[in-house]
C-alpha cells in the first residue's frame, strides 16, 4: 500500500543500509506514558563495525529530529544523501568502526523505517491522525527493546544531540546499568520556554495548512498534502538554528549593508529551498509527533525534579555546547553538567549556532575521541 503526500520511507522502497526489528508485536504492544498502547512497533537502524565477543564495544548514536539512521555511508538506493556524520564514523575516524560496533536508530514516531504515523497498524491502515502522542521515555523504551533484540546489554557509550540528546539523557537516568559513557551534545535537561514557543509556531504552520486535513491526507491524490505548511515550518526552524553572523557572511558579508535587496533575495531563496527539501524527505505527521515529543521533554517528570533525576547518572559524562546556540544556549549545558556527578562541560566557540554538530564536524571530532577513549 503506497501512501501519497509524504516523504516517509515506505515498505517496498530500497532499504539501503536499514535493518528492521519488530520490538513489540501487535499482541504485546508498547505501553506508553500516556496510558495508550502502540503495536506493532518496528525499529529500524543502521550499524557499522563488528560486535566483539563479549558485546562490550557497542556505541549508540541518537540523531536529532530531522536526521535519520544514515549517519555514515554514501548516497544511493534508499538514501538521498551521504551520511550526516560521514567524516566522523568509519575506520580510524573519531567513532572508529575498527574498534566499535556503531548503532544509529531511527526515531520512534519518525518516518525513516521505525514505526510512525505513516506506518500501518495491525489492520493494515496508516496510523495518520490516530498515531498516539509519545514521550522521550516511550522512545527509549523502544530503543532498549531494540538493544535487547541485538543482544546488547550495556552500551560502551551513548551519544545524543539535540532531541536525540534528550533520549541519551533518558537512557543514563532510567538505565544507568546499561550506559558505560555518555556524551550529550546541544541539549538541556528540559525544553526551554523560548524553544517551546518557536516550536509551537512551526506546528501551527502545519496544522493551519488547508491541505493538512487534521493529519488524514495520505489517501488524497498526490500533491494534496500540507507541503506549504511543512516547508514554511522547517524554513522557520532553519533560520533560527543559524546565527546572524553566519547568515550574513554566507549571503553577502558587507554587501548586506550596501545592497541588502540582492542579499535578501538570495537568503529567501535558500531558506525556502531548505523547507522544500524537508517536505520531500519527511512526513508532516511525523514532524508533529516528534516536535511535540521534544516540546514535552523533561528528565524530571515523575522523579522529584531535575536534580534528583540527574543524580541517578553513574557513568562518566561529557556535555558539549555551542557558544551561539539559540535553541539550547550554553547556560543550559552548564546547568546540565552541574547536576551530573563528575561531568565535564565544553562550550565550542563557533558562529554556526545549533547546527554546529552538523556543519562543523572538525569541531566535534576531538570531543568524540575523548568521550570514547
Amino acid at each position: 500500500m503506497r501512501l501519497n503526500n509524504t516523504g516517509a520511507w515506505q515498505p517496498g522502497d530500497a532499504p539501503g543500509g536499514r535493518r528492521f526489528v519488530e520490538t513489540h508485536p501487535a499482541d504485546a504492544p508498547l505501553r506508553l506514558v500516556s496510558g495508550q498502547t502502540l503495536g506493532p512497533v518496528t525499529m529500524s537502524y543502521e550499524s557499522w563495525g563488528a560486535l566483539d565477543a563479549d558485546r562490550s564495544n557497542a556505541v549508540l548514536i541518537l540523531p536529532p529530529l530531522s536526521m535519520t539512521s544514515h549517519a555514515a555511508g554514501p548516497a544511493g538506493p534508499g538514501h538521498r544523501a551521504e551520511g550526516w556524520w560521514n567524516s566522523l564514523i568509519g575506520p580510524g575516524r573519531a567513532v572508529d568502526t575498527d574498534r566499535f560496533h556503531v548503532v544509529v536508530a531511527n526515531n520512534l514516531g519518525g518516518c525513516d523505517g521505525s514505526t510512525g504515523p505513516a506506518s500501518l497498524d495491525a489492520r493494515g491502515r496508516p496510523w495518520a491522525s490516530r498515531f498516539p502522542a509519545l514521550d522521550v521515555v516511550d522512545q527509549v523504551e523502544a530503543e532498549a527493546a531494540l538493544a535487547d533484540a541485538l543482544g546488547i546489554e550495556r552500551w560502551h557509550t551513548v551519544i545524543g544531540m539535540s532531541i536525540g540528546g534528550a533520549r541519551a539523557l533518558e537512557w543514563a537516568v532510567s538505565r544507568p546499568h546499561r550506559v558505560g559513557r555518555l556524551l550529550l551534545i546541544a541539549v538541556a535537561a528540559a525544553t526551554r520556554v523560548e524553544q517551546a514557543g518557536h516550536t509551537h509556531v512551526e506546528l501551527e504552520l502545519i496544522r493551519r495548512d488547508p491541505h493538512f486535513h487534521g493529519g488524514d491526507f495520505y489517501h488524497l491524490p498526490e500533491g494534496c498534502g500540507p507541503r506549504t505548511g511543512v516547508s514554511l515550518a522547517r524554513s522557520f526552524a532553519h533560520m533560527r538554528y543559524g546565527t546572524e553572523r553566519y547568515w550574513q557572511e554566507r549571503f553577502g558579508g558587507q554587501a548586506w549593508y550596501h545592497d541588502p535587496g540582492v542579499c535578501h533575495a538570495k537568503f529567501r531563496e535558500y531558506v525556502l529551498a531548505q523547507g522544500d527539501k524537508v517536505w520531500e524527505r519527511f512526513d508532516a505527521n511525523a514532524y508533529l509527533v516528534l516536535s511535540e515529543t521534544a516540546l514535552n521533554a523533561t528528565v524530571a517528570r515523575g522523579r522529584g525534579g531535575i536534580g534528583e533525576a540527574l543524580a541517578r547518572i553513574t557513568c562518566p559524562t561529557r556535555v558539549l555546547g555551542f557558544s551561539t546556540d539559540r535553541a539550547y544556549p550554553p547556560e543550559t549545558q552548564r546547568e546540565l553538567a552541574a547536576g551530573i556527578r563528575g561531568a565535564r562541560v565544553d562550550i565550542v566557540d563557533t558562529d554556526l549556532g545549533h547546527y554546529g554538530f552538523i556543519l562543523a564536524p572538525e569541531l566535534i571530532e576531538p570531543h568524540l575521541r575523548l568521550a570514547l577513549a
